[in-house]
């Protein structure tokens, strides 16, 4: 072959990464070095269209920067000294701190591509520039989420379902029940909703997760309760489905986590103790003892990479259909309702009735995924020890961020 046949060749099976790791094996993308191919401005704006923003919309254009100067922000604050003590010792390339146009960071991203790969400087703007590209990537999907403006409105109706169970008695104790005499009553040490997740937290968890989008974040709406004894914790999830706050159907089975309880160990009591209630003079108390000494911390760790192998709980993510007014539909129908009052011949009643009702619905419905936690109190307190404080989980989820982005700009460090 002649040097021009070799390029046809190559251009026709040049088979890299993105083609084989991403698109049809399974990769993310942000484990994927050199995905960009990108050599021209003209091949930057197609790229850009294609992925869904118009340049020359000023608004649109806005919003890429801005989300430029917050990936910049970010990886200053969780990835690089001195705002991260763990962080890199690095400072962001002039280049890229002086870069006005987003088409340059795509250009940046493929620079080894242009024959400079042997260049120290362009290797350095490059790996930059991809870490950038990776969280301007993950904040485009969160801010893409249509549900995001209605997240207070979600919480709510989510929240409202478990807080009409769960009650105290004129005592003072807390208790999961529909009053203090409820034969299935079961006494809580605590109840907890999950404050709205801040969107650093976010970006952080998009940043090590496989799928890397905004849809893929179960727990913004979280509940926990903590009970005296790990049977009680197994019969507050049974209570929630008999209940029908939880329909098992409902159940985002690959998010269901169980560290808490050795089910094989406990099933077979359970078995065994059932079995024995037709005797009369079967003693409750002993029975409840039997089922207590086989609920049992299971041998398995967690899966969670960031998740302490101390770290026990039962934990789920159901999932509740959510339904919102439409307060567009309301507003439509009055201003065409005035329209034909006020002057029936002006050109606006006409616009208005070219609006089909059926393409404005009165009420939004969708499902919502939330996450569930039950833990004992000695595991509660347990977790919130050493290797298993929260704060310690979030280090660990900042550092395998930081390694996930920034690639070999932290080798060495």
């Amino acid at each position: 072959m002649n040097k021009e046949d070799i390029r046809r060749f190559k251009s026709l099976y040049d088979f890299r990464s993105d083609v084989l790791d991403v698109i049809i094996g399974g990769k993310s993308s942000l484990d994927t070095p050199n995905v960009f191919q990108i050599v021209t401005l003209e091949e930057a704006d197609r790229f850009i269209q294609n992925y869904g923003y118009d340049l020359e919309n000023p608004i649109e254009n806005a919003e890429i920067l801005g989300n430029f100067h917050e990936g910049l922000n970010f990886i200053r604050k969780y990835f690089l000294k001195p705002e991260n003590p763990n962080g890199l010792k690095l400072e962001i390339p002039r280049k890229i701190l002086e870069l006005t146009d987003v088409r340059e960071l795509l250009l940046y991203a493929s620079y080894s591509r242009k024959g400079q790969s042997q260049d120290p400087q362009g290797e350095n703007l490059q790996t930059w520039a991809c870490a950038l590209l990776k969280i301007m990537h993950t904040i485009t999907h969160i801010d893409k989420d249509l549900r995001t403006p209605y997240f207070s409105d979600i919480q709510k109706q989510i929240f409202d379902r478990y807080y009409k169970l769960v009650h105290r008695d004129a005592e003072g104790h807390l208790y999961l029940g529909e009053r203090d005499d409820d034969p299935l009553r079961i006494d809580l040490k605590a109840f907890e909703t999950k404050p709205k997740k801040s969107r650093d937290s976010i970006i952080l968890k998009l940043l090590h997760k496989p799928e890397n989008v905004a849809e893929d974040i179960f727990d913004r709406v979280g509940i926990r309760f903590i009970t005296p004894t790990k049977l009680s914790a197994l019969r507050v999830v049974k209570y929630l489905k008999d209940k029908m706050v939880v329909i098992p159907s409902n159940i985002k089975p690959s998010r269901s986590r169980n560290t808490l309880l050795d089910l094989d160990a406990f099933r077979i009591q359970l078995i065994d103790t059932l079995k024995t209630l037709d005797d009369v003079s079967t003693d409750k108390k002993l029975l409840e003892a039997k089922l207590e000494a086989a609920a049992v911390h299971p041998s398995t760790g967690p899966t969670n990479p960031h998740s302490s192998q101390f770290y026990q709980a039962l934990q789920f993510t159901a999932r509740q259909l959510i339904k919102l007014r439409n307060p567009m539909h309301e507003v439509i129908r009055d201003l065409r309702s005035a329209a034909k009052e006020a002057a029936p011949q002006l050109d606006l009643l006409k616009i208005l009735d070219r609006i089909d009702p059926k393409s404005i619905q009165k009420e939004l419905r969708f499902f919502y995924s939330y996450e569930v936690q039950v833990v004992d109190q000695a595991s509660a307190e347990e977790n919130e020890r050493g290797r298993s404080a929260h704060s310690e989980y979030k280090k660990a989820q900042v550092h395998t961020a930081m390694k996930r982005v920034m690639g070999v700009l932290g080798d060495g460090q």
